[in-house]
């Protein structure tokens, strides 16, 4: 049972045919102003913003199909992800062996359908803490701000306020924090469970001293919230990237999809084209890619081409064209077209644990209840002594790091970018872990985890070959301060689960048993069970970081690739640094700043 709830609560970013590559208007065949690779949630909404300017012509290309009466991505009943994983509109990657983590490989799920992941994750709307999307600027993106990405929040979505009956069950919102003409519906389901129990976690929390939060969604997370989901709340469905973005323009006859695989970007072969600073740029002529017929064909871009292929395929498709780290792609027998030995590194995910009880009540509604809580809540009077331990340790950590990047981000590059974090975590006060709390069947339960880990992976190819999976290293609590936290956050846990008024509803632990972590464990074996336990959160990004080159970055604060004239991405992958928030809102937002910042280039 508790692999199915865990699975679920890590999970939390009408029937219309689809148009295949056979049926392209005749003006439509072959080249396109703009190519778009991926239909998820960022490349749909690109592809809907440029297609508002009907002179631009658009093709956008997705592994996937529509899945739009698919019930499994439709329903919004189970509890977090979409029956659908593991199921054909999964693209159902492994991690590599993690070797902080007893060794383990584990499944790493992302979409594969019209939408992306937004058609298998946990439909979560929860924004990033103000202060962190500020530090974007901080690290050297000029203009990236929570104030200039506040706009496209709003533009993007557009909100329900809950009902009476919502309410009741634990529903709240301020109604300044949402939009309500955007494209992406966002409202609670009339499933939440009804009763005492959200009233009754509200309070245990209160007499822990973390405070009700009203809306997370205004830029301040810390609290205990109910929160609200991705969905059409009068039909009762998802409301992916599909049903937001593509199905209500998908007739414009500048806009095209096609179901293909993307192998590599193509070339032009003069690069006599100079940046601001008088070197050569590197110019996009395509892409190459496999049709769902098997046939390798090919698309020309008359200006640009977009990655928007996730954080795990865009560095891939980077590096199968030849734009990556000398040594990882010359052993492949890859030509090196532009130097960057940053791309599929700076990759950060969280994990995610999982502590269930057996309870004397019975669940049969929706219960999404989440607590932020920063690093004062979770050392107390301790804080100034672990802020000074661990500001110490950055140095360490960094050189650490940066032995695991194939030379491609220095120590000192790492150390400038751990300390932005170290400020946002001890000085700002940020959210440092999120606790989802539950209740499944006849038992309860809180699914926890470090939200801003200092540990970093990679994702690489192995081979030439398009169609081999990439290597996924998010090397989870490689740096030992990360599953420290995580240790004190199951701390937290068993003492939110042991206060009044929930303790009355509690029975005997099931997740860990009293077997595999007794009542009198010391920290060292909960740590044990906790390496052995986690999974992964599924929120993966940074692997094509948005930073300046020399910290590790990408691409520019235009998105553009560093060494190219035309290559862009736009997706989760370009977030520099981990959010205490879900993925799902902040990509939309982005996307959408994204497609403003191309049409102000161009003059549209």
């Amino acid at each position: 049972m508790h692999h199915k709830i865990l699975a679920a609560l890590t999970y939390t970013f009408y029937t219309i045919p689809a148009i295949s590559c056979q049926t392209l208007p005749s003006s439509l065949q072959d080249t396109f102003d703009f190519i778009i690779v991926g239909g998820g949630t960022a490349g749909l909404a690109v592809a809907n913003r440029l297609s508002e300017i009907a002179e631009l012509t658009i093709a956008v290309i997705e592994a996937g199909q529509d899945e739009g009466d698919n019930p499994n991505v439709t329903s919004v009943k189970t509890f977090g992800a979409s029956p659908g994983l593991n199921s054909h509109i999964d693209w159902v990657y492994q991690t590599t062996p993690e070797g902080n983590a007893d060794n383990r490989q584990m499944e790493y799920h992302a979409g594969r359908a019209w939408g992306g992941t937004s058609v298998i994750n946990g439909m979560t709307y929860i924004r990033a803490e103000a202060s962190q999307i500020d530090a974007w600027e901080t690290a050297g993106n000029e203009n990236w701000t929570w104030a200039s990405l506040w706009p496209y929040h709003l533009k993007s979505e557009s909100f329900s306020p809950p009902t009476p009956a919502q309410t009741a069950a634990g529903a709240s919102f301020i109604d300044s924090y949402h939009g309500d003409s955007g494209p992406v519906q966002v409202s609670y389901q009339y499933g939440l469970q009804n009763g005492s129990f959200a009233s009754r976690v509200k309070q245990t929390w209160q007499n822990l001293d973390v405070p009700f939060n009203p809306d997370v969604n205004g830029g301040v997370l810390r609290g205990f919230f109910v929160w609200p989901q991705t969905l059409i709340r009068e039909e009762n469905v998802r409301c992916d990237a599909a049903r937001a973005y593509y199905y209500p323009v998908r007739e414009r006859g500048n806009l095209a999809m096609l179901q293909g695989k993307v192998r590599r970007i193509l070339w032009a072969d003069d690069d006599n084209d100079m940046n601001e600073k008088g070197a050569s740029l590197t110019r996009a002529q395509g892409v190459e890619y496999t049709a769902s017929n098997g046939d390798i064909a090919t698309l020309y871009a008359k200006r640009e081409v977009i990655l928007s292929a996730g954080s795990i395929r865009s560095p891939a498709i980077l590096e199968l064209s030849g734009v990556g780290n000398p040594e990882i792609l010359e052993p492949l027998n890859i030509t090196t077209k532009i130097p960057l030995p940053a791309v599929g590194e700076n990759a950060i995910d969280q994990p995610n644990n999982f502590i269930a009880y057996a309870s004397n009540l019975t669940f049969t509604g929706f219960v999404p209840y989440v607590t932020y809580l920063s690093a004062s809540d979770i050392f107390g009077s301790d804080i100034d002594t672990v802020a000074d331990e661990t500001s110490a340790q950055l140095p360490l950590w960094a050189a650490q790091t940066a032995n695991t990047t194939h030379s491609a981000i220095s120590a000192a590059s790492l150390e400038q970018l751990y300390r932005i974090q170290h400020s946002l975590i001890f000085n700002q006060d940020v959210p440092l872990i999120e606790i989802l709390t539950t209740g499944i069947g006849s038992n309860v339960g809180s699914a926890f985890f470090i939200l801003l880990p200092f540990s970093r992976g990679n994702v690489h190819i192995t081979s030439s070959n398009p169609h081999v999976y990439p290597s996924i290293n998010p090397n989870y609590l490689n740096i030992t301060w990360d599953a420290e936290v995580q240790v004190r956050s199951a701390e937290i846990v068993r003492r939110f689960w042991g206060m009044e008024p929930v303790s009355s509803l509690v029975g005997e632990r099931v997740q860990p048993s009293m077997q595999d972590v007794p009542a009198n464990a010391t920290g060292a074996e909960w740590e044990g069970w906790i390496r052995g336990s986690f999974t992964p959160n599924h929120h993966l990004v940074g692997t094509a970081a948005m930073l300046p080159k020399e910290l590790g970055g990408v691409v520019d604060r235009n998105l553009l690739v560093y060494g190219t004239e035309n290559v862009r991405v736009i997706d989760a992958s370009i977030l520099p640094a981990q959010i205490s928030g879900h993925l799902t809102s902040i990509v939309y937002a982005v996307a959408e700043r994204a497609a403003d910042i191309i049409k102000a280039e161009y003059g549209l």
